[in-house]
């Protein structure tokens, strides 16, 4: 459905393919936000702009990799050029490894590094590029339970999710005078493909589901201009899992 407060705004959304990332790009349409889509391969993009477009609504996709700076920039200009401003940016690319340290691979640390941590610093930079001018925007980096909480056998994956929501709390104090809002979203277990390599045999109809994370993200994109909401938690009904 619509709303009228979002109407003709324009947002990028990162990792759009699948997961947090796509049901948060069809909520954004259904809203009757422009949404411009980022994720490593197009052909799982246009799937989602086929998506989109049921809602009535504009959408681009841009085959983006979110480590990469150049790229990252051209994403952010593109979506000005061609949607006339930028009003929301969701950071929803991630990756994810566990196990015990000892058994863990250096290559996996960095790849965690360069996607939770360097991703999410390379879009937030971009993004104010275009949003600090018009003192207006909103930031919404999609971390996870494991930015507050110890997950034993995630070593590479918790470290980078706590140092994106440091990030993000330095960005909010930073821009905050600026007009621009900034929200991590921290959420407990989610059933997304995350889990398809990595999930071990946890009983995943107990998690949230995308489109729940989704609409609460909207709800909080739809709040009045004086309201800031910097951490939004959302559980599964049993907890962490």
């Amino acid at each position: 459905m619509s709303s009228p407060k979002l109407h003709g705004q324009v947002a990028v959304v990162t990792g759009a393919s699948s997961g947090i990332g796509r049901a948060t790009a069809l909520a954004l349409a259904r809203a009757g936000v422009q949404v411009v889509l980022a994720a490593r391969t197009q052909a799982t993009l246009d799937g989602v702009v086929q998506e989109c477009a049921q809602s009535g609504t504009r959408a681009i996709a841009v085959p983006t990799d979110v480590t990469d700076e150049q790229l990252i920039a051209a994403l952010m200009e593109r979506a000005v050029q061609e949607c006339g401003q930028l009003d929301i940016l969701v950071t929803s690319a991630g990756g994810a490894a566990f196990g015990p340290i000892m058994e863990s691979r250096t290559e996996d640390w960095d790849m965690l590094m360069n996607v939770n941590l360097r991703g999410t610093y390379l879009c937030c930079k971009s993004a104010l590029k275009h949003m600090l001018p018009r003192k207006s925007g909103h930031i919404l980096n999609v971390l996870s339970i494991a930015s507050h909480m110890i997950l034993p056998g995630s070593t590479a994956y918790t470290a980078s999710k706590f140092g994106a929501l440091g990030l993000t709390k330095v960005l909010a104090a930073e821009v905050r005078s600026e007009g621009i809002k900034v929200t991590a979203v921290i959420p407990g277990a989610v059933d997304t493909p995350l889990w398809d390599k990595s999930g071990g045999d946890l009983d995943r109809t107990k998690m949230l589901s995308p489109g729940d994370v989704a609409d609460a993200m909207l709800s909080v994109i739809a709040q009045p201009a004086g309201i800031h909401t910097d951490e939004l938690h959302l559980m599964p009904p049993l907890g962490v899992l």
